[in-house]
């Protein structure tokens, strides 16, 4: 079982990465194996808008969101952090989320209907954890996690929202919010374990 924390944070170690790392902690104490892309630390050029589509490649630019690319093909679960900026999600994520584009291919029906297909085959399970030092209302940040969530086939699992993250001896150092956090972790480890349970076998060649 592999989770990967996407830390769209420029800040390390201070309230997203430390939330998105103790929910990573939650998910390797039901056995994951955990790792973390810190999105300010990776050469990743915004979207051109190219009007074209790059298939069989993911894009035509290949820099560090190849690295992102092959998570979103491969991992079993993602859990994203974010602070929220002028109401919405970081710039480091929002070029992640615009690069995820090309990840389904858009036609239009006969009624100029545009029509979506998801090109990733792996369904993955998601965590969001987003956090504020001002704004109390998270839903524009959560809108684009959740249109790059459905593109990307992850399903989320849950949401976990922090206001007023700086106040007081700030929310890394917060037991409430840091088991709070593990327990969003837990919640995607164990959906996972769920979803492989449950899915069918593959047919056996023999007896056919």
């Amino acid at each position: 079982m592999r989770i990967v924390g996407i830390v769209g944070s420029p800040r390390r170690r201070m309230n997203t990465d430390t939330l998105v790392r103790e929910a990573l902690g939650g998910a390797a104490s039901l056995g994951a194996s955990t790792e973390v892309f810190y999105l300010n630390q990776m050469d990743i050029r915004p979207c051109q808008a190219c009007r074209r589509h790059p298939a069989p490649n993911h894009c035509f630019f290949f820099d560090d969101m190849q690295k992102i690319y092959e998570v979103l093909e491969n991992a079993d679960g993602i859990i994203v952090g974010s602070p929220i900026y002028y109401g919405t999600v970081s710039a480091q994520l929002k070029r992640v989320i615009d690069r995820a584009n090309c990840l389904t291919w858009i036609e239009r029906d006969p009624d100029g209907k545009p029509l979506f297909t998801p090109r990733l085959e792996k369904v993955k399970k998601g965590g969001i954890i987003l956090v504020s030092d001002v704004t109390e209302d998270p839903s524009a940040a959560l809108l684009p996690i959740r249109l790059f969530f459905h593109d990307a086939r992850i399903e989320p699992v849950g949401e976990l929202f922090i206001p007023h993250a700086d106040a007081g001896k700030g929310a890394r150092n917060d037991e409430v919010w840091l088991e709070q956090a593990r327990a969003l972790g837990v919640a995607v480890a164990r959906a996972i374990g769920e979803a492989n349970t449950n899915a069918p076998e593959p047919a056996s060649r023999h007896g056919l």
